[in-house]
Order: C-alpha cells, then structure tokens, then sequence
C-alpha cells in the first residue's frame, strides 16, 4: 500500500468519526434542550422530513407554538412536554465521497410524556405520566464547508414504537429505603461533578 492510499484512508477514517460527532451532538442537543447546540450542526439552508417539513435551522422564521418556523423550534416544543428524554444511536453507516456524506444511524428515543394537568402536557396527553419508546433511523446528507461537517438534509424513518404505563411490575420488590437514599445521593453527587467538553476546547458543568 503506498503512503497515498494510506493517506487517504486515514482521512476517510477522520471524516466519519467527524460526521459521527455531528449525529452525537444533535442528541446530546435534543436532551438537553439546548438550541445553540441543536442549531450548531446544521448548515444554513438545511431541510428536514422527520416529524417537521420545512427548514431544519432557520431562527428568522417567525414561529410559535402552533406553527414552529423551523425544525429545531418544532422539536424543542414537543420535547419540552416531556420531563425527561434520552436519545441513544446505534449502528451507523457512512459512505464519504469527497466533501459529501451519506449516512444511516439507527437510534432509540425515550421520552417520560407529562400528564393531563401539567401546564406542559402535549395535547394527547394521558391521565398519568407514560413512558414513550421510539426507534428508527436518521438518513442524512452532510457536507463539509470551510472545513466542517453539518446536516443539509434529514429524513427521519421510525421503524417501531411502544407507550407503556411506568409502574412496578405486581410482585416486583421495591428498592429498601437505605439503598434508595444512597443511590440517589451517589446520583446527586455524580451530577455535580460531571464535566463535557464544549466546542471551544474548554470544559463546561453540565
């Protein structure tokens, strides 16, 4: 193998672990509900065909709640009826042809719906809290301008979901008091500490 070949197939092997990253940071955006972040890994004139059509990042849209302008404002709404999300990707397929990208990721989305009552709630609420359980893949296009990788097309596929009540199982023995509270306060504790790195090289409390 000469040291081209080689060359360019570490470079290959630099670009997915990049357009990874963007798929990472989308998720890691959503969860967190924050915007800048959401906004930070799609090129201006990006288009979106999963739950929302239209723009996927264009905050000059006028937009409200009833009518979101652009993808990010539409999933921020719908996220915050939830009070809790976790989004995890699972295989990923990624073909780089130059300073374009396609790729397939499969995901699995969790999400804890408010309930009837909450100010938050959605409109197809339920009387209680529900645990909703979506999974599919995203398909995107990415390319890499001035050197970066973002999203200017996505299309979101949902392959399956399942809304389930969140309550024990009859039978199921409940976590003893003691080991509850220290669980909780090893939580707490692990939560404060916890650090992520931001895009600016420097390292944030989260």
């Amino acid at each position: 193998m000469s040291q081209e070949d080689l060359n360019a197939q570490m470079q290959e092997l630099l670009d997915k672990q990049a357009v990874k990253e963007v798929m990472m940071t989308y998720c890691r955006a959503l969860d967190r509900l924050d915007e800048d972040m959401l906004r930070s890994v799609f090129h201006p004139d990006s288009v979106h065909n999963h739950g929302f059509r239209g723009p996927s990042s264009d905050p000059s849209l006028p937009s409200t709640d009833d009518d979101p302008g652009d993808f990010v404002s539409y999933a921020l709404g719908v996220l915050k009826t939830h009070t809790r999300t976790h989004h995890h990707l699972g295989n990923f397929l990624i073909e780089i042809d130059g300073d374009v990208a396609w790729t397939e990721c499969y995901f699995t989305a969790f999400h804890r719906m408010r309930p009837i009552g909450d100010p938050q709630a959605a409109a197809n609420a339920f009387d209680t809290p529900m645990d909703l359980f979506v999974a599919g893949r995203y398909i995107d296009r990415m390319e890499r301008r001035d050197g970066v990788w973002k999203i200017t097309h996505r299309t979101g596929m949902t392959d399956w979901q399942r809304i389930d009540a969140p309550v024990r199982r009859a039978g199921s023995r409940q976590m003893p008091t003691r080991w509850a509270s220290r669980a909780r306060m090893i939580s707490s504790i692990a939560a404060r500490m916890f650090t992520a790195r931001n895009y600016r090289g420097s390292y944030e409390r989260v």
